[in-house]
């Protein structure tokens, strides 16, 4: 039998654990009328407090006379795992306040705790997955610290989502806008305060760094050397310091300093990293360069800075994207090249940019990899005899995605061939200014350019010529059986419109605004490169025919004509599988294709201001000072693989 003693230090147990200054998600399943927002744990510390110096013994007693007539309806020969309060304590012993039965579960609540431990971690991460999406889609209102600050909620509610949110929390670090002035003023700095304290956090716990696989720093140059004025070599030095503490990092985006031939800590960061899967390089303009010896004008790499260049690539097994554009004339040279891809044997997706005739030209063409991507723009010395060579090569066999911009191919015929044998291509993206024409004297027979494999089709062609004629013939001849998407900026005649699927509405619902910011596009349509001014005129094609009779619907009974409807006319062509598209690469952009000044410049939300600060959630009944945070642009890094 259990002794009265035994009873009473068990019954101040129960009381000690009653005894708490915050509640727990479980306590609000125990009571069903009161609402959830009043567990707010400051109300509980301030009526806690206020109840030690002002509750009266009498209004004790009064509370423990009812709840003890509520223990008296319990059985007098309960258990020991379920006594009653009345069987140690009286009701005119003021203590008796403090012993609290434990209450009973209510009948059909179940305890969701246990629900949540038996899901599998897929669960959690569609869940996250989904978070992010509401977040940082292109119609969301919220911005990155939003997201994360939801990510860091979720992590404290249980084990389990603190397990599922650490991984994305970690896994891809956001970093964007400006610093908190709080911060700035505590550690004295104008900018990096964020990435100082991420660095401090990821090398006091080494675990988390081995999570990190990427850091996105979105208009981080902008912000921190144009905006805060800090000194560039501070914040390489910073970023460097971030990317040594994280010993399995993938990629970095948004931040790409000019590269000029000389040792920084960043770059040597980076060659470090064995599992990075992607690099920009920008190649910035060497002074201390010398005379070419070649005799060709311009300046060229010392040997020692090349070798240099060319050991950065040395631990880069790993890296399947490449992206190279030259500020400069004569940074690199064709041996230069040559090295650099023996040096990436995981190379699958590869971007050159503005390269002169002495730095890449038609032989360096002939000594690339086997690609699945690969664009070229602004190469000077890339010419038609170079493109014909390299359709023939056995390294352009494998190529899905090929994108030829300001090339200036003269022959159609070299397009041609480029399509007979790369059978593999699916994604083909054509810009330059003049039309490409066949031999003259030549027979034409459709289709003249032909590919069974293409699915999509940029064609942007500013002076028109009979290059767009005959692709529409080739088209109809059924000469691209899988092609479903066309879009071409610069269709003036809406030649390729008229054999698309026939669309109702081409222009969108923003481009009214751009009416009213740029009217002197609505007199000079022509030769634009604009996609506001290419929608203007596809709509109004589309409503022009609309204004013509197409066809007849004649109703007959029996012979006898009951009634005749005359349908409007369309442009497109019914039947046809294409769609006609006229959207950019970047939404809200103007100009179709995504270029060097997008990946390098302010993002259009950084340009246009369009910030956020967790005002979205200023419903929430805690106030301003718990959803409010540093006013930031609503940054969105561009994946490398939009470029191809």
């Amino acid at each position: 039998m259990t002794s009265p003693a035994h009873l009473r230090s068990m019954a101040t147990m129960e009381g000690f654990r009653s005894q708490r200054d915050h509640l727990f998600p479980e306590d609000a399943l125990r009571s069903r009328y009161r609402p959830l927002d009043s567990y707010d744990p400051s109300v509980i510390r301030a009526s806690m407090a206020s109840s030690r110096s002002s509750v009266s013994w009498q209004t004790l007693e009064g509370s423990a006379f009812r709840r003890n007539s509520m223990s008296s309806m319990t059985s007098e020969d309960s258990s020991l795992t379920g006594f009653s309060r009345s069987s140690f304590a009286s009701a005119a012993d003021p203590r008796a306040f403090m012993f609290v039965t434990a209450p009973r579960p209510i009948a059909g609540v179940r305890d969701m705790s246990a629900v949540f431990k038996k899901l599998p971690p897929e669960v959690y991460e569609r869940i996250l997955a989904q978070l992010k999406v509401l977040h940082l889609g292109t119609s969301s209102s919220t911005c990155s610290t939003c997201y994360l600050r939801d990510l860091y909620s979720l992590s404290l509610t249980s084990r389990m989502w603190e397990r599922a949110a650490r991984q994305q929390l970690y896994a891809s670090i956001f970093i964007p806008g400006r610093d908190s002035p709080y911060h700035t003023k505590k550690f004295k700095m104008k900018y990096g305060t964020r990435l100082k304290l991420l660095r401090r956090t990821l090398r006091e716990r080494a675990a988390l760094a081995r999570i990190v696989r990427e850091i996105e720093l979105p208009n981080l140059s902008y912000f921190a050397c144009i905006l805060s004025k800090e000194k560039p070599e501070r914040v390489m030095n910073l970023v460097a310091s971030v990317v040594m503490a994280c010993p399995n990092l993938e990629r970095l985006t948004g931040y790409y300093p000019p590269y000029v031939h000389e040792f920084d800590r960043f770059r040597h960061a980076l060659s470090t990293r064995a599992k990075l899967k992607e690099h920009v390089w920008i190649l910035g303009h060497d002074h201390s360069s010398k005379a070419s010896a070649k005799g060709s004008p311009g300046e060229f790499l010392h040997p020692d800075q090349a070798t240099e260049f060319l050991h950065l690539h040395d631990g880069w097994a790993s890296l399947h994207t490449l992206f190279l554009h030259a500020e400069s004339s004569n940074v690199l040279e064709h041996d230069h090249f040559v090295g650099l891809f023996d040096r990436l044997p995981s190379l699958r997706h590869l971007a050159l940019s503005n390269f002169d005739a002495g730095d890449f030209g038609n032989l360096t063409l002939q000594n690339l990899p086997p690609l699945l991507s690969l664009r070229l723009q602004d190469l000077h010395g890339v010419s038609d005899g170079g493109l014909s060579l390299f359709a023939g090569c056995p390294s352009s066999f494998s190529l899905r995605s090929l994108s030829l911009i300001n090339i200036e191919v003269m022959s159609l015929s070299v397009i041609s061939k480029l399509f007979a044998n790369l059978t593999e291509l699916q994604r083909f993206v054509f810009v330059q200014e003049s039309s490409p024409e066949l031999p003259l004297g030549g027979i034409v027979m459709q289709p003249v350019v032909a590919s069974r494999s293409l699915e999509y089709l940029h064609w942007d062609i500013l002076v028109p010529g009979v290059a767009t004629e005959h692709l529409a013939a080739s088209i109809l001849a059924g000469g691209f059986p899988k092609l479903h998407t066309i879009r071409s900026p610069s269709d003036h005649h809406g030649v390729l419109q008229s054999i698309c699927k026939p669309k109702a509405q081409i222009s969108l619902a923003s481009d009214k605004y751009v009416i009213a910011r740029q009217p002197e596009l609505a007199s000079e349509t022509r030769y634009l490169r604009n996609l506001f001014v290419a929608r203007t005129a596809a709509q109004a094609r589309i409503e022009e025919a609309r204004t013509q009779p197409g066809f007849k619907v004649v109703i007959e009974d029996e012979g006898v004509v009951q009634d005749i409807f005359i349908m409007n006319a369309f442009v497109g062509t019914v039947g046809s599988t294409i769609t006609y598209s006229l959207k950019p690469d970047i939404p809200g952009s103007e100009y179709a294709l995504i270029d060097i000044p997008d990946l390098l410049g302010p993002t259009k939300e950084a340009q246009m201001k369009i910030t956020c600060s967790g005002n979205w959630n200023a419903a929430h009944p805690l106030g301003k000072r718990w959803w409010q945070h540093t006013d930031r642009p609503k940054a969105r890094t561009l994946d490398l693989q939009k470029f191809f």
